[in-house]
């Protein structure tokens, strides 16, 4: 798939997975959530001071209903910031909100999401105005901090959107652990995508993220292999899933999926034997190719197993 800018890729990808998102990190708030029902995406542009008219552009808006009891919508504004910037981030989430509602006219749930480290990985930052010693503002919305989040804390909660996000948070590994975290992740994708909780477009989507915010290189895919040879007496992996794409790897899997359809329909069942044939045809394009010629014309075991002689 084509490459769209980081705060784009990011704002599909939310939009794509936004229950798992609110699911992931403000389960109290999600919990009052009809996220189900499905969330209505706007592309919002406020105005913080008329008539100067400086222009506020919020990353993502959604409308969302609740599930029982007032109020029966809310506004939920999530602000995707990359780098730090010289101005106040608090206030400019304040003014973002003020914005908001005066627009709406609805709850707006505050949300910042930094790809840069602060004190906290996942806190209720707050910002106040005070003047002659009292306060006049206080106004507080939850701050998630990527690169604080331990990676394999989020990788494993089952969570479809954490094994994509899980890449930003480990942007600071280096070698075989970067290596590791990299094809953790796309496991992850792999496998729900196989089990269909994750639609191809979305996948393809979230594998993106693993591949621009955490790519590997051939010394990162080096230290992977040896730190795996000592771990496992000397063995290496079968597939090395570090050096594929996610696209070409998605692809030997459907095709995979193909062959054990065909089999199950000419054979009546995948034997062991058929299964590591299977499995071992993804080491090579010609293998796979033949293995799906052969699933297509045999009505038996030993015609699958076999390559015909001419």
């Amino acid at each position: 798939m084509a490459r769209t800018s980081y705060d784009q890729l990011m704002k599909q990808v939310l939009q794509a997975r936004f229950a798992d998102f609110m699911r992931l990190f403000d389960p109290a708030t999600a919990a009052g959530l009809d996220l189900e029902a499905g969330v209505t995406f706007r592309d919002v542009e406020t105005f913080s001071d008329i008539p100067q008219g400086k222009l506020l552009v919020a990353d993502i808006v959604a409308e969302v209903h609740t599930l029982s009891g007032e109020p029966k919508v809310v506004v939920v504004h999530v602000e995707i910031q990359r780098e730090r910037e010289a101005e106040d981030f608090p206030r400019r989430m304040w003014r973002y909100y003020i914005a908001l509602v005066q627009r709406e006219d609805k709850p707006v749930i505050p949300i910042a999401l930094l790809f840069y480290g602060a004190p906290d990985g996942l806190t209720r930052e707050t910002y106040e105005e005070t003047l002659f010693g009292y306060t006049i503002v206080t106004f507080r919305y939850l701050q998630i901090s990527l690169p604080r989040l331990e990676p394999y804390t989020y990788l494993h909660t089952g969570n479809v959107l954490a094994a994509a996000l899980a890449a930003v948070m480990g942007r600071g590994l280096r070698g075989a652990r970067r290596a590791a975290l990299h094809v953790a992740c796309l496991q992850q994708l792999l496998t729900a995508a196989r089990a269909k909780e994750v639609d191809p477009a979305t996948a393809d989507l979230l594998a993106d993220v693993v591949t621009t915010y955490l790519p590997t290189n051939v010394e990162d895919r080096a230290a992977l292999r040896l730190q795996l040879q000592q771990e496992q007496g000397g063995h290496t992996m079968a597939v090395d899933l570090s050096h594929l794409t996610w696209a070409s790897r998605r692809e030997i899997e459907i095709r995979q999926e193909d062959i054990r359809e065909l089999v199950q329909i000419r054979c009546g069942r995948i034997s062991p034997d058929v299964e590591a044939a299977i499995e071992q045809s993804a080491e090579t394009d010609d293998a796979l190719m033949a293995l799906l010629r052969r699933a297509a014309t045999a009505w038996t075991e030993s015609g699958l197993l076999t390559e015909e002689k001419n």
